[in-house]
């Protein structure tokens, strides 16, 4: 069992919850204005170049969810707590089936420990995502009142907005396909298919108030699009962010999880969906995208916001894009109905606090999912996923 930290015999601190050695709520020096504390979570499969974490200040803890097995290597400095299968088990005892490993969504774990340890802000950053100066300050900006944001409005009823401003340049002229894909608008990964079109994307500019509770920061380097995109028309690099402060999504988003921060009140009803199977198919990068969607729908229920933009990370890994399509495949074809399905269960959830919202979305859905009439196999992932969201949430009761 590895709960190691390179500050665990300097400062052993017994844990609120279980009395193991975990990171401690604290604030920044006297200096700082911003008092909330925040805790890092990373998950990873495998050992990074921790130079990409330059920019998570000392103080800061960072909770690595190990993926690996136990193999990562000892931790490079004082302020990382690595939990492995093990570990994790250790803190969350009979809760510890509600926890995904072998996927993105191993870093639920990571979550629900900050958030049981009493943290005010968890920032979600993947393995492979360079911060850059400013970073942890640009999204602890984000998060608190808004007045007079600027936001964006989709036309359409449950419509999106896209997190990217950019075009595809096209395909390499000395490619077989040259050029193919130039001036195509690029989508981020998840914004539905269905509603690819000018009249279905449209949004309009606006200004909103209130109280920002998710901040999505973006990427450079390698999009976080479709790998089915990026087949046909490149790597664009460039999100085109806009000028100016973040924008506030006045409709549902593609809620990449590598770059976010978050309220820790939302953690209960903040579940990255785990990988699942369709017939032998695999079913994935799906997690954030499908768990962003019911959070996000819940967050419209209180009337809380979601910001993106700023910070940007550097993305520095694109996996075999012809891997990336095979995974994504069912994510496509069974995302619509899979919205479907979370619409008709929050017809009967009442704003209130997160951690009740989403236990009586997790009733209303397995209440619609009983009267679905979508085929047989799709029910079935729908309700795999459904036992996890019910485990999730009982995590928190």
């Amino acid at each position: 069992m590895t709960i190691t930290s390179t500050a665990a015999t300097s400062r052993p601190t017994p844990g609120s919850v279980t009395g193991a050695t975990v990171p401690v709520p604290t604030t920044g020096p006297a200096s700082e204005t911003d008092q909330r504390s925040v805790c890092v979570v990373i998950p990873m499969p495998n050992d990074p170049p921790w130079e990409l974490f330059d920019e998570v200040p000392a103080h800061i803890p960072i909770i690595v969810s190990d993926d690996s097995n136990g193999q990562l290597a000892p931790p490079p400095r004082e302020n990382v707590w690595y939990f492995d299968s093990a570990a994790q088990q250790a803190y969350t005892g009979e809760h510890f089936a509600a926890m995904p490993h072998r996927s993105a969504a191993s870093r639920n774990v990571g979550h629900y420990i900050a958030y049981r340890e009493g943290f005010d802000v968890i920032v979600a950053l993947d393995y492979d995502c360079g911060t850059r100066p400013g970073w942890l300050a640009e999204h602890l900006r984000a998060l608190g009142t808004a007045t007079g944001a600027p936001a964006l409005q989709p036309g359409l009823e449950r419509g999106w907005v896209n997190s990217i401003d950019q075009v595809f340049g096209g395909l390499p002229a000395d490619g077989p396909n040259a050029g193919q894909g130039a001036g195509s608008p690029v989508y981020a990964r998840g914004y539905p298919y269905e509603l690819r079109t000018p009249e279905l994307s449209r949004t309009t500019a606006t200004t909103v108030s209130g109280e920002v509770k998710l901040n999505m920061g973006v990427w450079d380097g390698i999009l976080d699009l479709n790998g089915i995109d990026k087949l046909f028309g490149g790597e664009p690099g460039d999100p085109g962010l806009a000028a100016g402060p973040n924008q506030v999504a006045l409709g549902n988003l593609p809620l990449c999880g590598m770059n976010t921060a978050f309220a820790a009140e939302l953690t209960p009803a903040y579940f990255f969906l785990p990988d699942v199977w369709v017939d032998g198919w695999q079913l994935s990068r799906h997690d954030d995208i499908w768990g962003g969607y019911i959070v996000k729908r819940l967050m419209d229920l209180r009337g809380d916001l979601l910001s993106f933009g700023g910070p940007v990370v550097q993305h520095t890994k694109q996996t075999r894009l012809e891997r990336v399509v095979v995974l994504e495949q069912w994510m496509h074809l069974m995302s619509m109905p899979f919205y479907d399905l979370v619409e008709e269960a929050l017809t009967d959830v009442e704003s209130g606090e997160y951690l009740d919202m989403y236990a009586a979305f997790v009733d209303g859905y397995h209440r619609a999912l009983s009267r679905s009439t979508q085929p047989a196999h799709y029910r079935a992932v729908f309700a795999e996923l459904g036992d996890w969201m019910a485990r999730w949430s009982r995590a928190f009761r």
